[in-house]
């Protein structure tokens, strides 16, 4: 028998939910099974996996360890806290790792975190051996005390909103159950009346002379991850943006610009700017490299930044300019 300890880490979720990411090598299929059979119990009373699990709760796992050990990929050593009880953290070669401190972190309480994600980081494993703000949230936690690595079992900490690896700016990342879900419901909101606000800044080429909100045909490639503008709106997915210029270098003809996301689609605001004929400074994909040669310093990366986030009235982010984009402006 093995028994589960919830945490505030885990409260807020179905009982269902725990069970689907213990038993991860398992069909769903096995865990409603183990109910009905009475061989995982709540509180030590039968249960049907609807419950929402609270601070203190006991699941019990009545289930011989070979059945475990083959349902469940980390149980591969007697203590739960060993190094192999987890998935440990390799890095591919390419990947820029990044400590979390106070430097990087913008804001932080018991449910959520809020990073502001220098360029070149990964927002989460594209493969396995990857190293992305995931693991940096979860090592941060782990050398904190926050977590333990028997409670990453029931429970990984996991980011909320995505940005490109070359896009740099605030990123959040839940820390608990409850902290994940009014993230998660925080994202989702979307249109102009929403009170979530998510604001970018982007360098691009040219004195821009666009202010205005845009609605766009949109249309992606999944084979190539590209995305492109489809002038008619109609019977198409549609992204929906606002931009307003900011400031102007005469020296290098490059502008700062602000770009409000009303929806949110991959690459929306470097195919939008390149669609309005200002591409992004940097941006190998859908920018202009003739005219990138041509500035001083030459831009590394694609000078996009997730400058500004909104979450309510009394919860609002802001993270500051990379050395990249300051030194333009």
């Amino acid at each position: 028998m093995i028994e589960l300890k919830i945490s505030k880490l885990d409260e807020g979720q179905k009982l269902k939910k725990l069970c689907f990411k213990y038993f991860d090598k398992a069909p769903q299929s096995f865990t409603y099974k183990m109910l009905r059979k009475k061989n995982i119990v709540l509180n030590d009373k039968k249960a049907d996996g609807e419950e929402i699990l609270k601070d203190g709760d006991k699941v019990k796992l009545y289930l011989s360890d070979d059945t475990i050990r083959l349902f469940h990929s980390s149980y591969s050593d007697n203590s739960a806290d060993s190094p192999n009880s987890v998935n440990r953290h390799k890095t591919g070669k390419n990947d820029k790792i990044i400590k979390l401190t106070e430097d990087n972190i913008i804001y932080e309480n018991d449910d959520y975190i809020i990073i502001n994600k220098p360029a070149g980081v990964l927002s989460q494993k594209a493969s396995a051996e990857d190293y992305s703000i995931n693991e940096a949230v979860i090592d941060h936690m782990l050398e904190c005390n926050m977590i333990s690595r028997s409670q990453l079992e029931n429970f990984r900490p996991s980011v909320c909103n995505r940005l490109d690896r070359n896009t740099s700016g605030i990123i959040t990342a839940g820390k608990t159950q409850k902290g994940l879900r009014y993230l998660s419901d925080k994202m989702r909101e979307k249109g102009e009346e929403s009170k979530v606000l998510k604001s970018y800044f982007a360098v691009v080429h040219g004195r821009f002379d666009k202010d205005g909100i845009y609605t766009l045909g949109f249309s992606k490639n999944e084979k190539d991850n590209t995305v492109k503008v489809l002038k008619d709106v109609t019977g198409s997915d549609y992204i929906k943006t606002g931009f307003r210029f900011l400031k102007y270098n005469d020296e290098n003809n490059i502008s700062l610009v602000e770009a409000v996301l009303y929806t949110g689609k991959s690459h929306q605001i470097r195919v939008s700017l390149r669609y309005l004929g200002f591409p992004i400074v940097g941006d190998r994909k859908y920018g202009d490299t003739e005219l990138d040669r041509k500035l001083k310093p030459r831009p590394k990366r694609q000078l996009l930044h997730a400058g500004l986030l909104k979450l309510s009235e009394t919860e609002v982010f802001r993270a500051d300019f990379p050395k990249d984009i300051e030194e333009y402006f």
